[in-house]
């Protein structure tokens, strides 16, 4: 586990040319994967290891629900920051938050919130988040300023 975890994190992602749609612009479900990513790469940094702890443990988390607020188009070649945090956790849940931020043009393009449930794997029913687990996330009570 990561000794001093990152509360926010920053995830650079270019957008590619297979991720436009018949509209032109970034198909809606590839801002949802950039979140994903980003909350994939957020835990890592902070010490977590979902196949590991899928493997020994048969645990982990799982989405429970997406709000997404889409604000401004992504095109081809944009360089993008996707910036997440956790805004609280629960006994056995977490909020994550999330901005897709264009620094080019200083555009917001989508603000997302997910809630993530912690779930025994074997049994498919969530479960108490373990203290170990606990110790890396780091509620981030108000939203930081944009990258």
């Amino acid at each position: 586990m990561a000794t001093n975890p990152p509360a926010v994190f920053d995830f650079a992602y270019t957008v590619q040319p297979d991720e436009i749609d018949d509209q032109q612009h970034v198909h809606n479900l590839r801002y949802l994967q950039w979140t994903l990513w980003a909350a994939h790469r957020h835990t890592e940094a902070c010490g977590w290891d979902s196949a590991r702890e899928l493997r020994e443990r048969k645990i982990g988390w799982v989405v429970r629900s997406h709000d997404v607020a889409y604000r401004n188009p992504a095109f081809a070649g944009d360089q993008l920051i996707v910036r997440t945090w956790v805004a609280d956790v629960t006994h056995v849940a977490s909020r994550r938050k999330y901005v897709i931020y264009r620094p080019a043009d200083q555009s917001i393009l989508c603000r997302v919130e997910t809630r993530w449930a912690f779930v025994d794997l074997a049994h498919r029913k969530a479960i108490a988040i373990p203290d170990d687990v606990l110790r890396l996330l780091q509620p981030v009570s108000k939203p930081p300023p944009l990258p």
